[in-house]
């Protein structure tokens, strides 16, 4: 009955993968589907856009993880300005150039399959990390109902479910909620977006259950949405907030309005 399944497993999977084949999350072009010789799987992106993607390298802010020109410096001028609610955090990748096109087809093209790409990225990149935090749990960043349903799904959850699965880590999808539907935040001042998110998320908890908690979204800009987020975790009784994102900004000041800065 076992090898039934298992056969039947693997014929709904290659049907599914010829009816719907995976596609690059670079160029969005048609992958493969079998391994390569030696491969324990087939590939997920390009051999020649792996090599595209903005990995973050080099010396970074302790704080929020954006990169810094030097390893002198400990802070970026966001976070030796500003303060943030969480402990520290880490992204992947800058939120420049394939980047951007990639999560904009995320979010606006429906292509949820690059997200387990990029997910089982972050698991290798931060593993190590993760396990110096010890967090007790993985909470996505919510998004309001009926944009998800628009949407489909919510990329940071979809994210989250990748990590833990790989850490053994579990997700909480039911500690927090965005209770309305804010403005887009991408074309926003740094006052502007933390006005906009101000009451926009809920805590459904308190108090917690767990006292250091690992946040998952999709882009860090401002941080605004993280701080958002965890301080209600924090007043819920988290004592240790740190956060992973797929992209940072590249930590370089831009004039969005007369009276705003905020930092791509």
């Amino acid at each position: 009955m076992r090898k039934e399944n298992k056969w039947l497993g693997r014929i709904t999977k290659t049907g599914l993968n010829l009816l719907y084949p995976g596609r690059c999350p670079v160029c969005d072009g048609v992958l493969p589907f079998f391994r390569e010789k030696g491969a324990r799987e087939p590939r997920k992106i390009c051999r020649e856009c792996e090599r595209k993607l903005p990995l973050i390298s080099g010396p970074v802010c302790m704080k929020c993880g954006k990169p810094v020109e030097s390893i002198h410096q400990e802070l970026c001028e966001d976070c030796g300005t500003f303060f943030h609610a969480f402990d520290a955090g880490r992204a992947a990748f800058t939120y420049t150039g394939v980047m951007r096109q990639s999560v904009f087809r995320i979010k606006y093209g429906g292509r949820r399959e690059y997200l387990e790409y990029y997910g089982e990225r972050m698991a290798d990149l931060f593993e190590a990390r993760v396990r110096r935090w010890e967090p007790e749990i993985l909470i996505p960043v919510p998004m309001y109902w009926k944009k998800k349903n628009r949407r489909g799904f919510n990329q940071s959850e979809v994210l989250a479910g990748t990590l833990s699965k790989r850490w053994g880590i579990p997700v909480c999808t039911d500690a927090l909620a965005c209770c309305r539907d804010t403005a887009a935040q991408k074309s926003l001042g740094r006052k502007e977006r933390r006005s906009n998110l101000k009451g926009a998320f809920r805590l459904l908890r308190s108090p917690l259950p767990w006292k250091t908690v690992l946040l998952i979204d999709d882009v860090y800009t401002t941080g605004s949405t993280l701080d958002e987020a965890a301080g209600l975790l924090r007043e819920g009784g988290a004592e240790n907030l740190y956060f992973l994102t797929l992209c940072t900004g590249k930590g370089k000041k831009a004039v969005c309005t007369e009276k705003n800065v905020w930092y791509t």
